[in-house]
């Protein structure tokens, strides 16, 4: 009798309705707003970055160790380049340090941040790169006497050109920097922290930031332009 009432038939619970008669799922939830520029160098910025390590590390190893090599012609061009790489630097990270400084916390300051880390990471690897081929360079045409170009030298270029890639990838982050002043402003004002007028100092801030990488550029623009 417990077997025939285990194996019995299991009452209905609900009537189950056809496929075609069935609710549509639920739609999913909303997305967020598209990020409008990547957290990492895009396959054409990392093309140009490598085609610059390769070609770089070979024809512009002497150039870059000693600027003064560089013909006449070209030295005012190298110049110009220079310092609007520098000014884009400079300023992003001065802009950086006003994200920091300010007492509001958005969503696109945090993005900021991290994309201004990894471009950073890529320029270090890539720096480093470039200066291991800018050193065998400089070591074969000193005709491989460890006199004339020795580890020391090695460290120094690589040094050199870990500098130079990053403040190259720093300042690819420039115009997110100068898109980031508006959703200051409005993290500012909506906090009521700054009232008034003072809400807008994040602009005055990000401007000052651009005055000091300009400067920063006529400075670098002298030195290889003379």
């Amino acid at each position: 009798m417990a077997r025939q009432k285990r194996n019995g038939p299991v009452p209905r619970r609900g009537s189950v309705l056809p496929a075609s008669r069935q609710p549509p799922p639920a739609p999913p939830p909303p997305a967020g707003p598209a990020n409008r520029f990547p957290t990492n160098p895009a396959a054409l910025v990392m093309a140009v970055l490598m085609g610059l390590v390769i070609l770089g590390g070979h024809l512009a190893a002497r150039y870059v160790d000693d600027p003064a090599l560089i013909p006449r012609p070209w030295r005012t061009v190298t110049a110009v380049v220079a310092a609007v790489v520098v000014f884009l630097a400079v300023s992003t990270l001065t802009q950086l340090v006003t994200v920091l400084m300010l007492p509001v916390t958005v969503p696109s300051a945090r993005a900021f941040l991290t994309h201004v880390g990894e471009f950073s990471a890529v320029g270090a690897i890539l720096g480093t790169a470039l200066g291991f081929r800018m050193g065998e360079h400089l070591f074969v045409a000193a005709g491989r006497d460890p006199a004339r170009y020795g580890f020391p030298d090695l460290l120094a270029t690589i040094s050199d050109a870990i500098t130079l890639m990053t403040l190259l990838t720093v300042a690819l982050c420039w115009v997110r920097a100068a898109a980031l002043g508006r959703d200051l402003v409005r993290a500012v004002r909506e906090s009521g922290r700054l009232p008034g007028p003072a809400a807008y100092a994040p602009l005055l801030l990000i401007a000052a930031g651009n005055y000091i990488g300009l400067q920063a550029g006529a400075f670098v623009y002298q030195l290889l332009a003379t």
